[in-house]
């Protein structure tokens, strides 16, 4: 593939999102992710909010999101890990993928509740951390801009 520009490719309903094209398989933290993927697509569905799925289509690599909710102008990654490598190259990746939406806040889609580290981490990023905790998702909103870490 060669593109001059990252540019949307539209997931249909039966579309897997994992394994991502491009990377290489990770069965545990590729069958977390979809499942968390799966609940938290089937939940704002439910509360009514437009959905879209989609890959970020770049070359040589393939940087990917999840889902964009339209309704909250949420760009959303699913992201099992969440060490420091993980949260750096997670970061890398949403804020790249972000300038081919018109303002989005970022949202990292996590697959186990976050530690105090991990929440800091992404609040001073200006990125929403989102996990299932016990049968609903819970929001770690961001920082406003320019707040102290």
């Amino acid at each position: 593939m060669n593109t001059d520009r990252p540019y949307l490719s539209y997931m249909g309903p039966s579309d897997a999102a994992r394994p991502q094209p491009g990377r290489i398989a990770d069965e545990e933290a590729d069958r977390l992710e979809n499942a968390v993927l799966t609940a938290y697509l089937a939940h704002l569905e439910a509360e009514g909010h437009h959905v879209v799925r989609h890959r970020v289509v770049t070359d040589p690599e393939l940087a990917s999101t999840d889902l964009f909710d339209a309704t909250t102008d949420e760009l959303v990654m699913a992201c099992h890990r969440t060490h420091y490598r993980a949260l750096i190259a997670a970061y890398g990746v949403i804020s790249d993928c972000a300038r081919l939406f018109p303002r989005p806040r970022r949202a990292l889609l996590l697959t186990t509740a976050p530690s105090k580290a991990v929440k800091d981490f992404l609040s001073y990023h200006q990125i929403i951390a989102i996990w299932l905790e016990n049968g609903a998702f819970v929001r770690a909103e961001s920082a406003p801009k320019g707040s102290e870490p």
